[in-house]
């Protein structure tokens, strides 16, 4: 499923209607050489990882940005490795999914409130490939023996979630310097603390990823993603207490129930093409493709048709680390006042903010939205605003 051509309807769904994929970057060991005082790790971090049958725990997750502070928290239970999940949210309020259920395949979200679930296929692979991120990690902070060091890991950081609590990956760059900070306690489990962070001064350079790795089994106790925009400085932190490994966990853990009067909507999942020019979609597309002025360094790297009870086009460009994407589809509504920040070719636009910023407004049938990573609000809007709100 591509994040440039699938639509979105609220914006606390955005990550249940979108696959986003983590761009692989590569990691720099820090060049300090690891002293008797530092620890070092002989096991296979990626066998010790994927020996985790089950993680039962109480997350928490704290987002900060304009001096303001919200936190949720949740019971969970995890399986590591695949998208099977058991997520109870505490202190729900009015409007929110108060439960979240996955088996892997399909995803069910409640709203107790109003008596309904909303039924989503997942669609794409699974959840993979962490257990190898996270042994790239410690091996270029410096923490595996020689023998156990690769040469040029290939890794990006752990994603993040932003204010609305949406899953985005973190910017995308090539080589990021992994450090070795601490030994930590987490909840009474001793952890490795490594940083990650940019090397370059690139617009991304405030950005830095903090983790702190269970001793034993490698799972992320605690990851604290911190970045700047627009000389705002933003932060998240998720932390996992109370913490039990291998738990027994039933099947019927990850299978939903209804009450007698609970409503079912069930979300359809469209189909995606992917190509490789702008004018090849343009060939197979029955709506306009969008025509955006893009900065010059960056260059088109796959377009993308969805079709299904949704139909849309999506555009990416990307240089240097940094993205750029364009959608637009026809699933619209009217956003609501207080998520009106400014307009594109007189319609109100809303503008979120985060490692990955995006700008969505709709035109009569379509919905148009423009993301960047690693890219500066003002250019993100002069993009949209070269798009605008076409005729066809």
């Amino acid at each position: 499923m591509s994040t440039d051509a699938l639509p979105v309807s609220r914006r606390t769904l955005i990550a249940l209607l979108l696959f986003a994929a983590v761009l692989s970057s590569g990691l720099w060991a820090s060049g300090v050489a690891v002293t008797d005082s530092e620890p070092q790790v002989t096991a296979n971090v990626s066998d010790r990882y994927q020996s985790v049958e089950s993680v039962s725990a109480t997350r928490s997750v704290v987002v900060e940005q304009n001096n303001a502070t919200t936190r949720t928290v949740a019971d969970v239970i995890l399986v590591p490795g695949t998208d099977r999940e058991r997520v109870q949210f505490r202190e729900t309020g009015p409007h929110r999914n108060e439960r979240r259920i996955s088996n892997g395949s399909v995803l069910w979200l409640y709203d107790n409130d109003r008596e309904r679930v909303t039924v989503i296929n997942l669609t794409g692979p699974p959840t993979t490939g962490r257990a190898a991120r996270l042994q790239a990690i410690v091996a270029a902070a410096g923490l595996t023996d020689a023998a156990g060091r690769p040469q040029q890991p290939d890794v990006a950081p752990l994603p993040t979630v932003p204010r609305r609590g949406s899953l985005r990956p973190a910017p995308a760059a090539d080589g990021y310097r992994v450090q070795y900070i601490e030994r930590d306690s987490i909840d009474g489990r001793d952890t490795f603390v490594v940083e990650l962070s940019p090397p370059t001064n690139r617009s991304e350079t405030a950005y830095r990823q903090r983790i702190w790795l269970d001793s034993e089994r490698f799972y992320p106790l605690r990851t604290q993603t911190v970045w700047r925009t627009d000389s705002v400085q933003r932060s998240v932190t998720t932390t996992y207490t109370n913490v039990t490994f291998d738990a027994q966990v039933s099947a019927d853990t990850f299978q939903p129930e209804f009450g007698a009067d609970t409503s079912v909507d069930r979300l359809q999942t469209p189909d995606t093409e992917w190509f490789r020019s702008v004018d090849r979609l343009k060939a197979e597309s029955s709506i306009a493709v969008p025509d955006p002025t893009v900065p010059s360094p960056f260059r088109v790297t796959y377009a993308t048709r969805t079709t299904g009870r949704v139909h849309g086009v999506g555009l990416r460009y990307a240089t240097e680390g940094r993205q750029l994407t364009i959608a637009k589809y026809n699933f619209t509504y009217a956003p609501d006042p207080d998520e009106r920040d400014l307009t594109i070719d007189g319609r109100p636009a809303t503008l979120d903010r985060g490692p990955t910023t995006s700008l969505s407004w709709t035109c009569d049938q379509y919905r148009y939205t423009v993301r960047g990573t690693s890219v500066e609000t003002d250019q993100l809007i002069t993009v949209a605003r070269s798009v605008g709100c076409p005729t066809s």
